[in-house]
């Protein structure tokens, strides 16, 4: 006959299975938890830096992008340059369809342009109906060049919704910052190209070169 195992032992190993298995359980729900409020946080932390409307980033968001690279640290960043898209006559559009028309409009426009950017590009809305976007590694040249297909681009924009007729347009300044430039420089520098843009008829883009503005289109 086999030697049977005390039944005290037993209840001593059932306990501890069992001791095992709940403390596997808590601290599964532990890390759990832990994971969610590590995901809510970083979920918060992104909300804070998005424009709840179009989904681009916000000015806290651009400025905290903007200060990555303004510097020239990374080789592959410099040059740096900067786009001020300002929609024309947008209040028109309020006016005469209403805010959710207005609204459906800016986000048609913000899809539009984070298209026409790369991968590494940043965009945002900083105010109503005004984008500005970062191009890490673009010449004046080129970020001008981008500047009008959007230009482009947006004279074309279709907006889904009954009752819009769009045939609207957008003003656009560009610059190439200079190295460690503040972005109070630099928005202020973009946003007078961009108003060169208007007084000269809007649907243009207008390029400003350290103190010299030129007319694109």
């Amino acid at each position: 006959m086999s030697a049977s195992v005390p039944i005290p032992l037993l209840a001593a190993a059932a306990c501890l299975l069992a001791v095992g298995i709940l403390v596997g359980i808590i601290l599964g729900r532990t890390w759990g938890v832990r994971r969610m409020i590590n995901e809510a946080i970083r979920d918060a932390d992104v909300a804070v830096r998005t424009d709840e409307l179009t989904g681009l980033w916000n000015r806290r968001g651009f400025e905290e992008r903007y200060e990555r690279c303004r510097d020239g640290r990374r080789k592959s960043d410099w040059p740096v340059s900067v786009l001020f898209i300002d929609l024309d006559h947008f209040k028109q559009v309020n006016d005469t369809h209403g805010h959710p028309a207005g609204d459906l409009v800016l986000g048609c426009l913000a899809h539009l342009v984070a298209e026409s950017l790369r991968e590494h590009d940043t965009v945002a809305r900083i105010g109503g109906d005004e984008f500005v976007a970062l191009l890490p590694g673009a010449t004046l040249s080129e970020a001008t060049e981008v500047a009008e297909r959007i230009r482009s681009d947006a004279e074309s924009m279709s907006v889904p919704v009954v009752g819009v007729d769009w045939s609207g347009s957008v003003s656009i300044g560009a610059i190439e910052i200079t190295r460690g430039e503040e972005l109070a420089s630099a928005l202020e520098r973009v946003d007078r190209a961009v108003y060169a843009a208007k007084q000269a008829g809007r649907n243009r883009v207008q390029a400003h070169d350290h103190g010299l503005s030129q007319a694109i289109t």
